[in-house]
């Protein structure tokens, strides 16, 4: 938040954040020995709410003000609806964890297994042969290089090598920990907005957090893990439940905290070689898919507003 100004009258503090709060511009006041502090929520909004501030200074009773009320009242009320009907969709989500997992979300359930059996398969990345059946192209090792062509068989021939990389995993606690994820946040997504919208979700992700980290990270093709989607599906919960509280989803600051917080660590390079690019293009995928369509809505809004 930041702060925009002061105003001594703590009646006229509400009027103006009432008027605010019809403008799409949301306020916060704090009382104070000078009057009431006035808050702006979202940065984005301190340009606008300044030029208000202005000129309301300048006339504080001119009608326009005094009509706002009204109005803001029944926006809180809308608001405090919305907020309803999402913690009634919240507990029917939670719900759904008495029912089998095959049942309420297939598709994260086969995610996890998949992962699984390829770790069987390939020893949890021991074995660098079964390992190249799955890597974003094929290779070979020979003695400590690597050798490999950008498009070694063209992935308009394999297509699913854009996306095998996310079920290869390198050890116990690099599968423990991904799955751990997915069951948390997968069958969120996918019992409110259904399997196959978020197979797609889910594809979108995975491919291009795979052409991220091999374009630009470390290694070539030796990479691997479910991470990238993990971090494409906490960006779009997180979104959610940012910019949009009646969509149903919800995340806690702790939650928020502890993936940023590792999102960062990994980045230091302290745990090891991580495929960091893979996380940050699921992030960005992730965070935009779950901003967009509330963004999309504002500047429609803002540009009626302007005609």
């Amino acid at each position: 938040m930041r702060q925009l100004g002061t105003l001594k009258d703590e009646r006229a503090a509400q009027r103006f954040a009432d008027f605010l709060l019809t403008k799409g511009i949301a306020v916060s006041l704090e009382p104070d020995h000078d009057g009431s502090r006035i808050w702006v929520r979202n940065e984005d909004h301190l340009e606008p709410a300044r030029k208000e501030f202005a000129a309301f200074t300048a006339s504080p009773d001119a009608p326009i003000y005094q009509e706002a009320g009204r109005l803001a009242e029944q926006l809180r009320t809308e608001e405090r609806r919305r907020v309803e009907e999402a913690r009634k969709n919240f507990v029917d989500v939670s719900t759904r964890w008495r029912r089998g997992l095959a049942r309420r979300a297939p598709v994260t359930l086969f995610l996890i297994a998949a992962s699984i059996v390829v770790a069987v398969v390939t020893n949890l990345g021991a074995n660098r042969t079964a390992d190249a059946y799955f890597s974003i192209v094929s290779y070979q090792i020979q003695g400590d290089s690597v050798y490999y062509k950008l498009l070694s068989h063209g992935w308009y021939r394999e297509p699913w090598r854009l996306v095998t990389p996310i079920f290869l995993h390198f050890g116990f606690w690099h599968i423990l920990f991904n799955m751990m994820w997915m069951v948390q946040l997968g069958p969120l997504i996918e019992a409110t907005r259904g399997s196959w919208r978020f197979a797609v979700f889910t594809l979108a992700i995975a491919i291009l957090s795979n052409l991220a980290q091999y374009w630009w990270g470390p290694g070539g093709p030796l990479f691997g893990g479910m991470s990238g989607v993990v971090y494409g599906l906490f960006g779009y919960i997180w979104m959610k439940s940012r910019y949009e509280p009646g969509s149903g989803f919800y995340l806690t600051p702790n939650t928020v905290t502890w993936m940023i917080g590792w999102f960062i660590l990994c980045m230091t390079g302290v745990v090891g070689p991580i495929a960091n690019y893979a996380h940050g293009g699921g992030l960005v995928v992730g965070i935009i898919l779950g901003r967009w369509p509330s963004l999309w809505r504002s500047l429609r809004r803002s540009a009626s507003r302007g005609r």
